[in-house]
């Protein structure tokens, strides 16, 4: 099981060297990071509901047009759209560690900026958007490249 590597995992889904049990453990290993994800967020609340209603519309067409955009670069060499989801989870989970990594970097960046400046809080609260925004994209992004290495 991967944690880091995407470019081999890809090889590895593409060379089809997952078992069933890979395939199982990348799921339970999402959902865990998933579950850990969400609850961490209930930790630091948003304050202002315009920027977070902002951002969930924003996530919510990230969503669409990743999945669209991911599914239609899946089904161009591989006809079986069942496996489009078990190559999804699989790679979200190293993608996620990734760019959860990442993440912890840019907010401790904005925090140091924030706690520098005599910054409103409300400019702390779109910054935060922009990132979640950035982030979302970037791991459809990433999801497509693999996508692409596995149908080459």
């Amino acid at each position: 099981m991967y944690f880091w590597n995407t470019k081999q995992l890809a090889e590895d889904i593409k060379s089809n060297k997952l078992s069933d049990n890979d395939w199982k453990n990348y799921y339970l290993a999402g959902l865990i990071l998933g579950t850990l994800t969400l609850y961490l967020s209930v930790l630091s609340p948003r304050e202002s509901t315009t920027a977070l209603l902002v951002e969930v519309i924003l996530m919510i067409g990230i969503v669409i047009f990743g999945v669209s955009v991911t599914f239609n670069t899946h089904k161009t060499s591989d006809k079986n759209v069942a496996s489009y989801i078990s190559k999804m989870v699989a790679l979200i989970f190293p993608l996620t560690i990734k760019i959860t990594v990442l993440a912890m970097v840019l907010g401790f960046i904005q925090g140091i900026v924030y706690l520098g400046s005599n910054s409103s809080p409300a400019l702390l609260e779109w910054s935060m958007t922009a990132v979640q925004v950035t982030i979302s994209t970037l791991v459809f992004w990433r999801l497509n490249v693999h996508l692409q290495s596995i149908n080459t």
